[in-house]
């Protein structure tokens, strides 16, 4: 083990993490440049070439969240999100508690599909509009979507950057989540929402029967719809690629061809081309995420991997290990935003099983669980949950402020990783 490299490297690590929590802080060009600074130092020391340090990015975990960034682009210009948030309001004939489980519901679903910010940046001014017709307060239901948004991150493969990340590493597909996470997500889910009823829905104000059915005769989910002949072409093609994500083993060439097609056919419809739409790609994150792999890469080339070798790992019990890497890793995501906690864990879990021999399935349901879920503990561990803020805030909703949303945001995580403890032990149970 090269000690000085090692600090050197994981001090640049560090920088990179502070760089991203820092809001004014321009987190690209930092990460960037200790990424450079990192890998230049590590190619004299061990005398090696660039070409090692473009293998250590996982490009095909790169090519999933670029492509599903154009799809996520294509579903906002289609208005397809903001259709099923009032198509659930119309279909839940305005009683408020089928409304929160419709719309808690959806938000899951379409979280494990499409990055959670961009589902609350369309959904929640919707939400906020709606309330604002039928006379009544937003924040529980704003609440409630940015709660389970973090439920949804664990249903598929390339629900979020870390999730692809993660799958990409380890090799998961979306039946390896099917079979694994599905259970306990949904599980997890409608505890979740009848707590929030019961909890802090049941003591809002009734909806007044005049104000909703005024509410019911002036909303129109078709108005939404700028275009029906790209619109269904879309939401069907859309579903299409997700059945073909469950289907197919190659999660990456899936989803670069879908995002191709859905460009080639809404070329001739909204005029633009592919330029255009790689425009209005959120860059900043994927150039982090490179250079997060290329440190990475560095610090596991200066002996990272030694340290955890070198603790007698076999000495501790397998079950008492997934308890405390569900916990452990829980807390440092509620902290640390999740891309480089997981790409700080993932040498470690691969050390644990490939060389201590410990089941992956509970390793990895611990690590894949904690970094999604533990996110709920402080607002700003959660891009989903800052945004909701923000748009409360922009909105002037009265009972959604930092407080409330730190309270309830902490008490779900708790009670989330709590159950998460439970099922894995009845997982742990089961595969004996």
């Amino acid at each position: 083990m090269d000690l000085s490299l090692f600090l050197f490297l994981l001090l640049l690590f560090i920088v990179i993490i502070v760089s991203y929590s820092i809001k004014n802080l321009d987190f690209v060009a930092i990460s960037l440049f200790c990424m450079f600074l990192g890998a230049t130092v590590t190619g004299i020391k061990l005398g090696i070439g660039i070409n090692e340090f473009i293998l250590d990015v996982e490009w095909q975990a790169i090519l999933i969240i670029l492509s599903m960034s154009i799809i996520t682009k294509i579903a906002q210009d289609s208005n397809v999100l903001e259709y099923v948030a009032v198509k659930l309001f119309k279909l839940s004939r305005g009683d408020r508690r089928i409304f929160l489980y419709l719309l808690c519901t959806i938000t899951t679903l379409l979280a494990a599909v499409i990055t959670d910010v961009v589902v609350v940046l369309i959904l929640a001014p919707v939400v906020v509009r709606l309330c604002h017709f039928l006379k009544i307060r937003a924040g529980t239901y704003l609440l409630g979507m940015t709660v389970c948004i973090n439920i949804g991150s664990i249903i598929t493969p390339f629900s979020s950057g870390e999730n692809i990340i993660i799958s990409t590493a380890f090799e998961l597909d979306t039946t390896y989540f099917i079979q694994f996470y599905w259970i306990f997500s949904f599980l997890l889910l409608f505890l979740t929402i009848f707590l929030i009823d019961r909890l802090l829905l049941s003591k809002e104000p009734k909806i007044e029967e005049q104000q909703k059915k005024f509410v019911l005769e002036l909303v129109d989910a078709d108005i939404m719809i700028k275009n029906k002949k790209m619109f269904y072409f879309n939401s069907f093609a859309i579903l299409i690629t997700i059945a073909l994500f469950a289907i197919l083993p190659l999660l990456y060439l899936t989803a670069i061809v879908s995002a191709l097609l859905l460009v080639l056919v809404n070329r001739r419809y909204t005029k633009k081309p592919m330029g255009e739409l790689l425009r209005d790609i959120e860059w900043e994150i994927i150039f982090f995420f490179i250079s997060l792999y290329v440190i990475i890469g560095s610090l596991l080339r200066a002996g990272f991997r030694d340290i955890f070798i070198g603790i007698p790992f076999e000495l501790v019990n397998p079950i008492l290990l997934s308890f405390i890497l569900l916990i452990l890793i829980s807390l440092i995501s509620g902290f640390v935003a999740n891309t480089p906690t997981a790409l700080i864990f993932i040498p470690i879990i691969q050390t644990l099983i490939t060389t201590f021999e410990f089941p992956s399935i509970p390793i990895l349901f611990a690590f894949i669980v904690a970094i999604n879920l533990g996110g709920n503990l402080i607002p700003q561990g959660a891009a989903a949950d800052m945004m909701t803020l923000k748009v409360a805030q922009d909105s002037g909703v009265e009972n959604l402020s930092y407080k409330r949303l730190f309270k309830y945001g902490a008490l779900f995580a708790l009670i989330h990783v709590v159950s998460a403890m439970g099922y894995l032990f009845l997982l742990i149970t089961l595969l004996g």
